[in-house]
């Protein structure tokens, strides 16, 4: 790691180097010119040396002041000649700073600068791969959360959309270079989310962010799209943690709606909650593991009302699919169950140390795991990530 991080700062100097290399040919030739006209003014009319530099900066930036000495007319020719390689050798620096500026992206490059140290100093926050429809509207979600985000893509068109819609938090680099995620302080992030709308382009910036866990040590929670129902098996077998189709979340809810029909004046409760109406409100699954004050407990004498003023709203028991929903009080949680909370961001906020009074809790991330957790081997199948779950999505189950 300490070689890598000396070969990419080598690398930015470089860059930085080349850059300035650009203007090194202007600036000689302003030096040149200007040198030029002090030594002429020096010799021809014997100019003192501060008289000369002051002739020579009114004459070259032609703002018109009379002269300090009386000037032969030899001298005069001078100052014609002076005026003309003056203002070519401006009209030279300032046609190529603009072609630097441009060519090189030098603002892109500074703003990338200036964005690039502000993620450093993010923690927990989410790398969004792609500005598409579907990563637009993630970071709409998760700016109504309040949960920081940075995006990667290089895409002309996307990154123009991204500015028209005064997005800030962009990143103009490639999604699936490993040093974009470094500068996008993949170290410190909580999760990456892809959402490309081509499965292969989905595929390599898992792999890309699989490479860079490895690289930092770092779990991260990878969330990702599928368009097709045989790459979900290819995302998983790379690496990520959570494979969506879209179109059949979209077939679940319709067929949801069409089975139970929401009240025509009001929208679904549970649905305004998961797609954050109720900003001051969340659905959590968590689950229990060995040592928590629930293992063995039953719901009615669990004390989570009491304790955060949340309630539990469903269990799914261990080895289970079934999620029971307004389950029996006299129902008792143990080690394995996956318990459905709901409450107030703040009340929610105290439930990790609610539950192991001792130790930190697990968050609600698929991959963070603890060793008793891990051995769950007579489980149907991986239980759910901990996530605010839609009503389409309870009424399927």
């Amino acid at each position: 790691m300490g070689r890598s991080n000396i070969n990419r700062f080598a690398k930015r100097q470089r860059d930085l180097t080349d850059v300035l290399g650009r203007f090194r040919p202007p600036l000689v030739a302003l030096v040149m010119v200007n040198t030029f006209g002090i030594l002429g003014f020096m010799m021809i009319d014997d100019y003192p040396f501060i008289d000369a530099v002051y002739q020579t900066v009114f004459t070259l930036t032609t703002v018109g002041y009379q002269e300090t000495h009386p000037i032969s007319d030899l001298g005069k020719v001078f100052v014609v000649v002076l005026i003309l390689v003056g203002v070519m050798t401006w009209t030279y620096a300032l046609g190529t700073a603009i072609s630097v500026m441009v060519n090189e992206n030098v603002i892109g490059k500074f703003r990338e600068a200036i964005m690039v140290q502000q993620v450093r100093e993010y923690q927990d926050h989410f790398i969004v791969a792609g500005y598409t429809d579907i990563g637009r509207e993630t970071i709409r979600m998760l700016q109504r959360q309040r949960i920081p985000y940075v995006v990667l893509d290089d895409d002309p068109e996307r990154i123009a959309r991204a500015e028209e819609d005064m997005l800030h938090e962009l990143l103009p680099l490639n999604p699936f270079h490993n040093e974009s995620y470094r500068k996008a302080n993949i170290g410190q992030a909580r999760g990456m989310i892809t959402a490309f709308g081509d499965d292969a382009d989905n595929i390599t910036a898992v792999v890309t962010g699989k490479i860079m866990e490895d690289e930092s040590g770092h779990k991260l929670l990878i969330i990702t799209v599928a368009e097709h129902h045989e790459s979900r098996a290819k995302l998983e077998k790379v690496g990520a943690d959570v494979v969506i189709l879209p179109h059949e979340l979209i077939g679940q809810r319709i067929s949801a709606l069409a089975l139970h029909p929401p009240d025509p004046e009001h929208s679904s409760f549970l649905d305004r909650v998961a797609f954050g109406e109720f900003l001051n409100l969340d659905i959590r699954e968590v689950r229990i593991n060995k040592g928590s004050v629930l293992d063995g407990v039953a719901i009615r004498d669990s004390g989570i009302r009491n304790a955060l003023g949340a309630n539990i709203m469903g269990i799914r028991k261990r080895g289970k699919r079934k999620l029971l929903l307004m389950p029996n009080p006299d129902i008792t949680i143990h080690f394995g169950d996956q318990v459905l909370i709901m409450g107030t961001l703040s009340q929610l906020e105290g439930l990790p140390e609610f539950l192991h009074p001792e130790r930190e809790a697990i968050h609600h991330d698929p991959t963070n795991w603890d060793a008793d957790s891990e051995q769950l081997d007579d489980m149907d199948e991986p239980t759910e990530p901990v996530t605010t779950r839609s009503n389409a999505a309870l009424t399927q189950e």
